[in-house]
């Protein structure tokens, strides 16, 4: 009886639990149900999905995103709480598809059909080229194939960037059939666009189409909506330059001004380094070696708190003598002579600037550290030189770092110098400005001035935006300069005003806004761009202008990050590695097959940029394999030696021509126009076998030779990376500055070393060798690291003394660490 019981019970709980899950099924499928009434829409949602598919042709994101935005209404209806709902019904089914198509459509379907498009349409593509005559590999084919709405191609050194354009130009014209005038092609420079109208002239007969810069657009964009062409104002650089410098002298009459400029000169001519953000003491002492900080009264001292006092001193009256050596004699063999940083001549009085914060400590770095092994050694020297001037009763005035964080110097100064008996006898204005008047620090600030200006114009800021980001800043160096600049600004929009011109900045300015609010029309299919690395505020605005004016025209943009070098005109290289971030959805392709330089050259110049980790990653090669070196680092022990070595390599390289029955091209490139070598125009007359030509690096950019001597790659303030730094105040109006040390400048010299076909030679000195000759010549012994400096982070050079080779710090006297040889 008991087992029937528990037989029925069982039977219940079975009954009840198939009725709480139908239940629970029927609740779960009642959404299902209910976008039943959507069934249509989800069919034609489908339907037009597949369509985008058996068109055949690339699927652009665009087109993804006008379906998904279509079809957003469903998918905002639809819960997936039914997901283990039991239903025979095929409708389960095809809203899981569109869902996974509406979330996921670009990876489980339009990746992979536009790989397979593009794999279909290169045979096609190559077709076209080689009728048209234009070498081309599977990179560019692949890259003239992409349909997608944005592309960008990031073309290394010698890949064939302007073939790939042409290929570009002949695909749209005979596959896609795009008219020409549907066209803009835009690249950045006369010589860039000359090239490419002129290749393109051979190409395309008869089709009317050509490159123009930039400006030259914008130009005749004013022209069709104003009627006219508009007058530019300082037409040469030099002619704006003198403008400036008169308007700048004229303003120095005005008594506030003069007592600005004054201010400006004496204590934030330069950067006021008061908490520098060094990594390491290397930083540091290469910081220190390459600023060359002179006072009014034209002496070269260490540090710009030292500038500063020693100014102070000049100003009131107080007659001073910069690191005269002590009244006693102090060398041993531990110390040199001392040379406190001031003597007061007048009074006897010396004066030590001490670089510490209120602790005692010294934080020239951001590596904790090396500032507790640096704070103990300086603090050493600091207890030394005060037990001097006790031990010898001299009288020492005593000024710290942290007073001019805190501001207080100049107060805590004089009440210091009139505690000891110094009188002060400010000079007037006038005589302090008749130093300067015929000094270099006029024409630096005029220079700065112009540059300034031009920034501030080509990011399109006006002068309140550049007060609101001085305000924001908060750096008094700054405030003063702006005090000095506005001015300056108003006078020059005053003038372009009275002259009814504009400068090449208001040209494209004026271009957009004509864009934007639609009295220039421009109807459009294709943006191609080239140079892209180049790309500038004021030209982004230009092209999204033309974007949102033509909402389906697709942009095919062209650049190696890796050549940016023109930050300094406003280029801002974020616009190609954030491109995704200002342009929606990208493809990115690469060109990374060389025909310029062979494998090794290849392998030096991919490692040497790639140290920076920003660049953007691509393995550029060759198929040109040698077994020597394609770089080779000659150093001599002073610059007459460097002389004698280029002539040597020019008489080698030209016997070599000779016997070949060839004529060798060689590019000497500098970083300045300086470098040029001073018998030159001897060897061009001498060496009949060699093509020579003297080009700064920047200018030699686009150009290629068979050799390349790169010279003056040596440490310090004109050296290879550069010690002359722009000035900070500029940052006010670039684009953010690197993060990674002489992260332009490495691009610089990658520019440098990939002119060259054959081989490159870098000159540099024994001693002053720079970190770039240090870099490339460990690269090139294949060491993967150059030995640091365990105290300071320091390259350390081999080195030979009486007891044989070692590694000693590159920063020596100030870093005197040695290892031996392992």
């Amino acid at each position: 009886m008991e087992l029937v019981i528990l037989i029925f019970l069982s039977l219940i709980v079975v009954v009840i639990c198939q009725i709480v899950e139908t239940k629970k099924n029927n609740r779960l499928l009642q959404p299902l149900i209910d976008l039943k009434s959507y069934e249509q829409d989800f069919n034609n949602a489908m339907g037009e999905f597949e369509v985008m598919g058996k068109s055949g042709w690339y699927i652009s994101n665009r087109q993804y995103q006008q379906w998904r935005d279509k079809y957003a209404y469903l998918a905002k209806k639809i819960n997936l709480d039914w997901i283990n709902v039991k239903t025979e019904d095929p409708f389960k089914g095809l809203i899981f598809v569109f869902v996974d198509l509406f979330n996921n459509g670009r990876k489980v379907f339009i990746d992979e059909f536009n790989e397979c498009f593009l794999v279909k349409e290169a045979p096609v593509i190559r077709k076209i080229l080689n009728e048209k005559k234009i070498q081309n590999n599977s990179d560019q084919v692949n890259a003239i194939a992409s349909d997608e709405d944005n592309t960008l191609l990031v073309a290394g050194a010698g890949t064939g960037k302007t073939t790939t354009i042409l290929g570009k130009l002949a695909y749209l014209f005979e596959r896609i059939k795009v008219k020409p005038e549907d066209i803009l092609l835009l690249s950045f420079t006369g010589r860039a666009v000359e090239e490419l109208s002129s290749r393109i002239a051979q190409k395309f007969k008869g089709v009317d189409i050509k490159a123009q810069t930039f400006h030259s657009f914008g130009l005749s964009l004013i022209s069709i909506v104003t009627g006219k062409k508009p007058s530019l104002a300082f037409s040469t650089p030099k002619e704006k330059r003198s403008f400036l410098n008169n308007k700048f002298s004229e303003l120095l009459k005005n008594n506030t001004y003069l007592h600005s400029a004054i201010e400006y000169f004496a204590y934030y001519f330069k950067p006021v380094v008061l908490e520098p953000g060094f990594n390491n003491l290397d930083e540091y002492y290469k910081y220190s070696k390459a600023e060359e900080i002179i006072t009014l009264k034209k002496e070269l001292v260490k540090s710009q708190q030292e500038l500063m006092i020693a100014n102070f001193l000049y100003l009131n009256g107080v007659n001073y003598v910069y690191e005269k050596p002590y009244q006693f004699e102090t060398a041993d063999r531990d110390y040199r002579q001392y040379k406190p940083d001031f003597f007061l001549s007048d009074y006897g009085i010396y004066l030590e600037h001490f670089g510490i914060d209120k602790n005692g400590q010294t934080k020239f770095t951001s590596d904790h550290d090396q500032n507790i092994i640096h704070s103990k050694k300086y603090q050493e020297q600091m207890d030394w030189k005060r037990q001097l001037h006790a031990k010898y009763k001299t009288q020492l005035i005593e000024t710290y770092s942290y007073e001019f964080t805190d501001k207080t110097w100049q107060q805590n100064l004089t009440e210091k110098l009139k505690k000891h008996g110094v009188k002060f006898s400010a000079r007037t204005a006038n005589e302090i400005y008749a130093t300067l008047a015929d000094d270099v620090t006029v024409k630096k600030i005029i220079e700065l001035f112009e540059a300034f200006l031009d920034l501030s114009k080509s990011n399109g800021y006006s002068l309140q935006d550049i007060a609101n980001k001085v305000l924001a800043r908060n750096i008094f160096r700054e405030q003063i300069f702006l005090n000095l600049f506005s001015p300056i600004y108003k006078s020059y929009e005053s003038r372009l005003r009275e002259l009814g011109a504009i400068d090449f900045h208001d040209m494209l300015i004026q271009a957009a806004d004509f864009v934007n609010n639609g009295q220039a029309v421009i109807k459009l299919k294709y943006i191609i761009i080239d140079e892209f690395q180049d790309f500038s505020i004021s030209k982004n605005n230009l092209v999204k202008a033309l974007c949102v004016q033509n909402p389906d025209v697709k942009l095919f943009c062209v650049g190696d990050d890796w050549q940016s070098i023109f930050r300094f005109t406003g280029s801002d290289i974020s616009l190609m590695t954030e491109f995704e971030k200002a342009y929606g959805f990208t493809r990115k392709d690469q060109l990374v097959v060389t025909n310029r330089f062979n494998d090794k050259l290849a392998l030096v110049s991919n490692r040497f940029i790639l140290k920076n980790p920003d660049q953007i990653r691509k393995e550029v090669c060759s198929g040109k394999h040698i077994d020597s070196a394609a770089i080779e680092v000659v150093s001599g022990r002073k610059h007459d030696d460097i002389d004698r070595s280029v002539e040597e390599l020019l008489n080698s390289i030209n016997k070599e021509s000779a016997a070949g029955k060839k004529i060798s091209s060689v590019f000497v490139l500098g970083r300045y126009k300086h470098n040029e070598p001073m018998n030159l125009g001897r060897y061009k007359r001498e060496y009949k076998n060699l093509s020579i030509e003297f080009l700064t690096i920047h200018s030699s950019k686009g150009l290629e030779a068979d050799y390349v001597i790169v010279m003056d790659v040596i440490s310090g303030t004109y050296g290879f990376p550069t010690g002359v730094m722009d000035d900070p105040i500029l940052n006010i109006v670039l684009s953010d500055d690197e993060s990674y040390p002489h992260a332009e400048e490495r691009r610089l010299m990658y520019v440098a070393i990939t002119r060259a076909k054959n081989k490159v030679y870098i000159m540099t000195e024994d001693g002053k060798k720079s970190v770039f000759a240090l870099e490339l010549e460990n690269i090139k012994n294949n060491d993967n690291q150059a030995v640091r400096c365990s105290e300071c982070g320091g390259e350390m050079v081999l080195r030979k003394g009486k007891y044989g080779e070692f590694y000693g710090c590159i920063n020596f006297p100030e870093c005197r660490n040695k290892e031996k040889l392992v």
